[in-house]
């Protein structure tokens, strides 16, 4: 197997093990949506063979996997440059898809290692089991998840926590401040240590005229005590499908989580979004919060990992 720059002589082979993939996690994830993303794959992979922390692996003349990572961000999981390959940012083929992901990420990383880039993100399908193991086995661990639901066949969402849950506008919105704050305080403490900044009213106001989403709270007594915030901004080329939206925020007032306030909120929104005509709704979390990772598992299926890799730079000093 030999290794070579990112040519675009390559991009239509890149595709078809891209598509691959993708197709295999159909078959694993019946929540998926099956369609022919070729196009807008071939788009994707030709603007990512435009970075130049990227590489090809070729055996026997044949492209059998690339990994390619958008690089040189500052302050990526710390006091470090960091990269991101998404998840059309690699595939790999060929008789030993591990092996290829291992050596590409070997040779790819050390190029990146000479500019001073430390922190690695890689996202892949949540059932490659094969890609799952090799990544871990060199030293990445998971840190969030895309998962998604099909909006069909649908249970009715029975009220017996004895709230009221409505959908209310973003200009609206700021009676939920406390909550989007308890939301900050909750990742950024243990076993999560997510640093997330507090929003003062005038800046959450300003967020929410910037970004227009939807809201969807729940009420005790007319006070709020949780949220959904649902937008059309996605992670991935398939949460950007013009048939999905995607939950981009949510909280439950601890006092609630023993409750089913999360779960007849949750209901109450997908609901309200089915019967818009809306056919699958999309929520990436991250694995790391335990309290989010054991609530949507419970109604939505992981198709993606984003697999994480901390260098310790002193070994530029060896």
């Amino acid at each position: 197997m030999g290794f070579r720059k990112l040519e675009l002589k390559y991009i239509d082979d890149a595709v078809e093990l891209a598509m691959k993939e993708y197709k295999n996690e159909c078959i694993n994830n019946k929540q998926l949506l099956v369609k022919n993303y070729r196009a807008k794959l071939r788009e994707l992979i030709v603007d990512i063979f435009s970075s130049k922390y990227g590489l090809l692996a070729i055996q026997d003349e044949e492209l059998v996997g690339y990994l390619v990572f958008w690089g040189g961000f500052q302050g990526q999981f710390g006091n470090v440059k960091g990269s991101f390959s998404p998840l059309f940012g690699s595939a790999f083929g060929g008789r030993n898809r591990k092996k290829t992901a291992s050596l590409l990420f070997e040779y790819v990383s050390k190029l990146m290692i000479k500019d001073g880039i430390f922190s690695f993100a890689i996202c892949k399908y949540a059932h490659d089991k094969e890609i799952i193991e090799s990544f871990i086995l060199n030293g990445f661990g998971i840190r969030c998840s895309d998962a998604i639901k099909k909006l069909t066949n649908l249970d009715e969402a029975k009220i017996n926590s004895g709230c009221r849950y409505e959908e209310i506008s973003y200009e609206k919105s700021s009676e939920l401040l406390n909550l989007i704050n308890g939301l900050s305080k909750h990742m950024n403490g243990s076993p999560i240590y997510m640093p997330a900044s507090y929003l003062t009213a005038d800046e959450f106001a300003v967020k929410c005229e910037e970004r227009k989403n939807r809201f969807f709270a729940a009420y005790n007594d007319n006070r709020p005590v949780g949220y959904i915030e649902v937008c059309e901004k996605a992670e991935t080329f398939i949460s950007e499908d013009e048939e999905v939206l995607n939950i981009c925020g949510t909280y439950v007032e601890e006092q609630y989580r023993n409750s089913t306030v999360a779960q007849e909120l949750l209901l109450f929104t997908i609901k309200k979004l089915s019967d818009e005509g809306l056919k699958y709704l999309g929520v990436d979390c991250e694995t790391l919060n335990p309290t989010a990772l054991r609530f949507w598992t419970k109604y939505f299926e992981a198709y993606t990992y984003s697999f994480v890799r901390r260098i310790d730079e002193r070994i530029i000093e060896i």
